[in-house]
């Protein structure tokens, strides 16, 4: 018989004569053994896996290759791949030669990570002794490196095309550069060393810096690639991620800066590390309405005054956490109400005003919860369903490209003092006012090296603290928020559930179409619920 067949369990591959030839092709001693061990093996056992290669590999296999010794099968279609009987992974050639050494990040990978509460955070940040100081640095020291793994290992696990996205592909190898560097930090053993990895910490943390616009990028290009699912998935995980990382970094070098001024041990007004222990409703409400109330102004070039903001409820009440998490999700609910209000708000037919945005505060049991409500005419309902994806609308991410980085605080949408608002018309000197920052701490003689106070009141006439706004986490506005601060980025609904969810909150919004829009910000009081982030 001139082809000659071969039975593969319910598969039939038939392996035809080479054209203008009277013999059959010619196959090795070794390859005729491994498809007749297939022939033979059970219908019940699985197929090996297809070897991943690029495009360029294939070019490279047929070129070096004699012809004669291929498989007939990739000679009558050159474009499929040939499966090696050894079935030996072979590298890619887009990607750095780190990414299959797998060896190093295995261990890590296999690790749990160890979540902490607010609550475990405020207690050990108390009485910061020498002792404390130091087990905080060895904490942060081990669980970087274990929670970078595995987000690591969830780029590996990507599809192929995405990885070779050149915004994947850049954050990528910053994790992996971050994660070699601190997986060889030796044990910490005194203050200076810990000066010293606090100082390697902090410039890791700037130049993560990209993370967030370079992800938003490489998602819009490879939208058509990965399923919608997948893409939400991974965004999240990311995003998590990267908060609880932050965290652990932020409140051990904030922490390290307290311990470090001459005057540690004095009462700190509620700060400990990054943690506020007297946040109250009525403050968050206040300096989240006025910022995004001159950013939608700003947006409309002026012309339309935002709609008030009337507060009731528990108002006074007081719980601890961290503000850049709670003032990010506020402001960013703030900001869409406002501006839905003043597109699509009807006018007070007795005073001409829009209808007013109600802010309501409920302290429970175990929870405080903040319902934000508008009359700006709803969401639309083809928009509805894609209000928490990250991929079911890539475009909206599109003006990533003007932004060069993102910390995902409310303090990148501050006013810069120097710059001058002028939308055509006289303006009250408090619309010109930058937005008070929330209650700081007190600095102290504390050496501007060493303290990163993001709460910090700017004073232009003070030295001292013109120099120590230098410092990574106060220039973080400057640096890297846009030029348009109304520039619309698609990101902040979705970031804002993030923030919500990962110390055990939540974020629910309910729309009508054609009246208003409800939405209930959750957050747990007594800060005893463990970090939500997926492993």
């Amino acid at each position: 018989m001139n082809p000659l067949s071969t039975t593969l369990g319910r598969c039939r591959i038939v392996i035809k004569a080479a054209p203008n030839s009277g013999r059959l092709t010619s196959c090795s001693s070794k390859q005729a053994r491994a498809y007749a061990q297939l022939a033979t093996a059970p219908s019940s056992q699985p197929l090996p896996p297809p070897v991943r290669t690029s495009a360029t590999s294939y070019q490279s296999q047929s070129t070096t290759k004699d012809s004669k010794t291929l498989p007939a099968i990739h000679r009558m279609n050159p474009g499929t791949p040939i499966q090696r009987p050894d079935h030996r992974p072979q590298a890619r050639r887009y990607s750095p030669q780190h990414f299959y050494q797998n060896r190093i990040l295995d261990p890590y990978v296999q690790q749990p990570v160890n979540p902490i509460t607010l609550r475990q955070l405020v207690f050990f940040g108390r009485n910061m002794q020498e002792d404390k100081l130091l087990k905080s640095a060895n904490y942060v020291r081990t669980e970087l490196p274990v929670r970078l793994a595995h987000r690591i290992r969830d780029f590996q696990n990507l599809p192929f095309i995405v990885g070779t996205n050149p915004h994947i592909e850049l954050v990528y190898d910053l994790y992996w550069q971050a994660f070699e560097r601190l997986s060889k930090v030796p044990e910490i053993k005194t203050l200076e060393e810990n000066d010293q990895f606090c100082e390697m910490v902090k410039a890791l943390l700037n130049d993560h810096l990209v993370v967030i616009p370079q992800l938003a990028l490489g998602i819009m290009e490879c939208s058509k690639h990965i399923p919608a699912q997948q893409v939400d998935q991974f965004m999240s995980k990311m995003l998590r991620s990267r908060i609880s990382r932050r965290v652990l970094a932020e409140q051990h070098i904030s922490l390290t800066s307290n311990y470090n001024s001459p005057n540690h041990m004095m009462t700190d007004r509620g700060f400990i590390g990054i943690i506020y222990t007297h946040c109250k409703p009525r403050e968050i409400i206040e300096r989240t309405a006025r910022l995004a109330a001159q950013t939608c102004r700003q947006s409309l070039g002026g012309k339309i005054q935002p709609p008030k903001v009337i507060m009731d409820g528990n108002l006074d009440a007081e719980f601890s956490y961290i503000p850049d998490h709670i003032e990010y999700i506020l402001y960013e609910l703030l900001k869409n109400s406002m501006r839905y209000v003043m597109l699509n708000g009807k006018r007070s037919e007795a005073t001409g005003e829009l209808p007013p945005i109600q802010i309501t505060v409920c302290e429970g049991t175990h929870d405080i919860v903040f319902r934000v409500s508008d009359k700006g005419g709803g969401i639309a309902p083809e928009m509805e369903p894609h209000l928490w994806s990250y991929s079911q609308s890539p475009a909206r991410f599109a003006n990533f490209e003007k932004v060069s980085k993102m910390a995902a605080t409310v303090q990148e949408q501050m006013v810069s003092p120097t710059r001058s608002i002028n939308f055509g018309q006289d303006m009250d000197d408090e619309d010109r006012v930058v937005l008070p920052p929330p209650p700081s701490r007190s600095s102290f003689n504390a050496e501007p090296n060493i303290l990163l106070d993001r709460h910090a009141p700017r004073n232009n006439n003070n030295n001292k603290s013109s120099s120590s706004s230098n410092s990574s986490y106060s220039t973080l506005s400057s640096s890297s928020q846009p030029e348009d601060q109304s520039m619309h980025l698609g990101i902040g609904l979705p970031m804002s559930r993030v923030y919500a969810e990962y110390w055990g909150g939540d974020l629910k919004v309910f729309t009508m179409h054609g009246y208003g829009t409800d939405a209930y910000a959750k957050f747990c009081k007594f800060g005893n619920i463990y970090e939500n982030f997926d492993v």
